[in-house]
C-alpha cells in the first residue's frame, strides 16, 4: 500500500472527473505499464480504509514519479465519495495490476473506446508519444453527445502534434453545428473507412460489454485472429 496526496480534482464532463494525486514520499511512487490499473483506497478520518475500487491509470508512466491521474465516472457510493476529495486529502494506492498492456512491435494499432473506457487507451497512446514510438494509431472514441466527451482538449492536442495518430470521434445520439466527427455507433463500416488492412493491425478495446462484443463479432467476420490480435479490458 502506498500513500498519495490529492493535488486537485478536475471535472471533465458532468459525471466524469480526473483525480490528480502525488506520492506522499519518493518511496511511495511506483512504476506501471500503460493500460494497467490500481486499487484506490479511500480512508476514514482515523486513517483506516473505508473502501477500495479499481481504476485504470490515466496519466502516462513517464510522469509517475511525480503525478498519478485516475479518470473516474460517478455511478455509486464509492465514486460519489471520491468526487468530494479536496487538495491535501490522503488516499492509498495498491498495484499495479492487469495485463491490458501494449505489445512491443511496429505493428499499427487500432484503439476502440467508449465512455470512461477511454482511460487506459489514452494512457497507452500518450505513452507511445512520450517514447517517440512513431507507430501508426487509429483511435476510435464513442460517446452519446458532445457534452459526454471526456478529455476533448487532450485528444485535440494529440491529433494536432502527432501525425501518426488519427483520432476518430463519434456521437451516437446527436451532433451539433460544426461537428467534424462521425455519427453513430462504432461498427464495421466505420472501422473499414479508416483502417484499410483489418488483419495487419493490433486492436486494443475498452468499453461496455455489448460494445466490445459487437466489435469482436465484426472482427471475427473479417477473419481477424482475435485471440492473437485483440486485447480488451472490461470495466465490470
Amino acid at each position: 500500500m502506498r500513500n498519495f496526496e490529492v493535488v486537485e480534482l478536475v471535472w471533465e464532463t458532468p459525471d466524469i472527473f480526473t483525480l490528480r494525486l502525488k506520492p506522499k514520499t519518493p518511496e511511495d511512487a511506483f512504476h506501471f505499464l500503460a493500460g494497467q490499473w490500481v486499487y484506490l483506497h479511500l480512508l476514514n478520518p482515523d486513517g483506516t480504509i473505508w473502501a477500495r475500487a479499481a481504476f485504470s491509470v490515466l496519466s502516462p508512466p513517464s510522469i509517475s514519479r511525480d503525478m498519478f491521474e485516475l479518470g473516474i465516472k460517478v455511478y455509486g457510493d464509492f465514486t460519489k465519495r471520491a468526487s468530494n476529495l479536496v487538495p491535501y486529502d490522503m488516499v492509498q494506492l495498491q498495484g499495479p495490476f492487469g495485463v491490458f498492456t501494449l505489445e512491443e512491435s511496429d505493428t499499427p494499432i487500432v484503439m476502440l473506446g467508449a465512455g470512461i473506457g477511454v482511460t487506459p487507451l489514452l494512457c497507452m497512446v500518450q505513452d507511445l508519444i512520450d517514447r517517440h514510438s512513431g507507430r501508426a494509431v487509429t483511435f476510435f472514441y464513442s460517446n452519446k453527445i458532445v457534452e459526454d466527451i471526456a478529455y476533448f482538449e487532450r485528444f485535440r492536442e494529440i491529433k494536432k502534434h502527432n501525425s501518426n495518430v488519427n483520432i476518430v470521434q463519434t456521437l451516437t445520439q446527436k451532433t451539433y453545428a460544426g461537428w467534424d466527427g462521425e455519427m453513430g455507433r462504432i461498427n464495421g463500416e466505420m472501422i473499414k473507412k479508416y483502417v484499410s488492412d483489418l488483419v495487419g493491425v493490433k486492436y486494443y478495446m475498452c468499453g461496455p460489454k455489448d460494445f466490445m462484443e459487437s466489435i469482436k463479432i465484426f472482427l471475427e467476420s473479417e477473419s481477424v485472429n482475435v485471440k492473437d490480435c485483440l486485447k480488451q479490458e472490461r470495466f465490470d
